[in-house]
């Protein structure tokens, strides 16, 4: 088989170009969200006070948006923001982003070694990295706040190149930080090691490991969603999604595997009736097929680590799960896109290999053209779109004024705002949002002027308005404090 190769100066200048653009795309979109307050209480501003709570040693109770105290893990469980909390003395209010963007660009990383174990040729393992990098699935979250599927979705071309390697200790350690991300991240473990055992089914070291992981991942996924998180007070938010398919887990694989015609159609149809909703699952059938699934039929062990991943996006009765947008689809990539390579590689010409990778790479870019300009499912133009103008600027009010007002609020004192400027006030031991959690004994409000408006908000969380005055307003910000 033969390998184009590239001089050594070269390759490192054509792969860190491609690194480069990826990266700065990504603060474009991400940095500059935050920084014109285009991020929110949920979910940046939820994560972000975790982490806060747990470098001072205590556990968040999710008071920011509930009434009822509830420990966070109890919701998600997620220990990544326990791992990420000492960076807030870093990077402050931005730390989840920095950490989305560095993973994501390490996770490009991870896919151009492992393609690179199967190949000679230089080209394949950079547009391979590139195709993933520059993907829908990818690109979409970063114009949503952070989310910690994200980060372990970068995992798995590292965990596949260490298999792949042999070395079963660094293995076993991404098998561990993969599924600590997330309550369901270890189901989605599961299935891809299950995968994995038919490309090591020679392999008997190998085999015994895989066997090792699914029995790992099988059992962290009952003890953390059926013992741990209710026992820490889980209220089934998440679980809420499917509770129209049947009462616990157990209950729900029964009746997917017992009515496989109803299943399959429930993957395709609109389950919760909304019109806006109709077309949506078959737009991101469609953006997948473009950006490599269609080559990922070629190889079906794959298929089977999409098996989890389709099964919470479509089966779920929130309509917003299921389009390209924001970070719903961000699994699928490094699956559809490792495997859609590894088929490319099997090409005996140089010159097919290399069109193949190309063209994919192509099709990969246009689809995110499409998910990023006009799309059915709802995507918000001027949190993602870096190639308009409206990507930054912040039209509902003065950014720079609004930096201003929180530069006067002391770090000590507890403050109930607005959602998008939750963020910005959530390394504070006390913060609420405002429209999920008023809170009439703040000592700070900060809020823009449709919370004025909006009489539901100003009733429920102040009904004493005499007890705040207003220590500065631009006609559209205002900052209040308790008398």
């Amino acid at each position: 088989m033969k390998a184009m190769t590239l001089g050594k100066r070269q390759k490192n200048i054509t792969l860190a170009s491609v690194f480069t653009v990826a990266g700065v795309l990504y603060c474009l979109i991400s940095l500059v969200n935050h920084f014109l307050f285009k991020t929110y209480a949920l979910d940046l501003g939820l994560y972000t006070h975790a982490m806060y709570d747990y470098v001072h040693f205590r556990i968040d109770d999710c008071s920011m948006f509930k009434d009822v105290p509830q420990r966070i893990l109890s919701d998600h469980f997620d220990l990544y923001l326990v791992l990420f909390s000492p960076l807030i003395y870093l990077f402050g209010t931005y730390t989840l982003l920095v950490v989305q963007i560095v993973a994501v660009l390490l996770g490009g990383w991870g896919v151009y070694k492992l393609i690179g174990l199967y190949t000679d040729d230089d080209w394949i393992p950079l547009l391979a990295s590139a195709a993933f990098l520059f993907s829908f699935g990818v690109i979409q979250p970063f114009g949503f706040d952070y989310h910690s599927n994200v980060v372990t979705a970068m995992l798995l071309p590292w965990l596949l190149y260490f298999i792949k390697q042999g070395r079963y200790g660094l293995a076993s350690l991404f098998v561990v930080l993969f599924v600590i991300g997330k309550e369901n991240m270890s189901l989605w473990l599961l299935f891809v090691v299950i995968a994995l055992m038919w490309d090591y089914r020679k392999d008997k070291r190998a085999l015994w490991h895989l066997v090792a992981y699914a029995v790992f991942s099988i059992a962290y996924f009952f003890i953390i969603n059926m013992i741990v998180m209710p026992k820490l007070g889980g209220n089934g938010g998440g679980f809420a999604r499917y509770a129209h398919l049947g009462d616990n887990y157990l209950d729900i694989a029964k009746n997917l595997l017992m009515n496989p015609g109803e299943t399959i159609r429930l993957l395709f149809v609109n389950t919760n009736g909304l019109p806006r909703f109709d077309g949506v699952k078959a737009e991101f059938y469609i953006c997948a097929l473009t950006t490599g699934l269609v080559l990922t039929l070629l190889k079906p062990n794959y298929l089977i680590m999409l098996i989890p991943l389709i099964g919470q996006k479509m089966l779920s009765i929130d309509g917003m799960f299921w389009g390209i947008s924001v970070q719903y689809s961000v699994e699928f990539m490094p699956v559809i896109i490792i495997s859609s390579f590894l088929v490319i590689i099997r090409l005996k010409k140089q010159a097919w290999r290399l069109a193949l990778a190309g063209a994919l790479l192509l099709s990969v870019i246009l689809t995110t053209l499409y998910t990023v300009g006009v799309p059915k499912a709802y995507v918000s133009p001027e949190s993602i779109c870096v190639y308009q103008g409206r990507h930054y600027e912040q039209k509902r009010f003065d950014a720079r004024y609004a930096r201003e007002l929180i530069r006067q609020i002391p770090d000590d004192a507890s403050v109930c705002a607005a959602s998008m400027f939750v963020p910005h006030l959530a390394l504070r031991e006390q913060i609420y949002d405002l429209g999920n959690r008023p809170n009439p004994h703040a000592d700070y409000v900060l809020i823009t002027q449709p919370y004025f408006d909006v009489t539901v908000y100003w009733k429920k969380a102040f009904p004493d308005r005499d007890a705040y005055e207003t220590v500065a307003t631009d006609g559209t910000i205002y900052l209040l404090r308790r008398k």
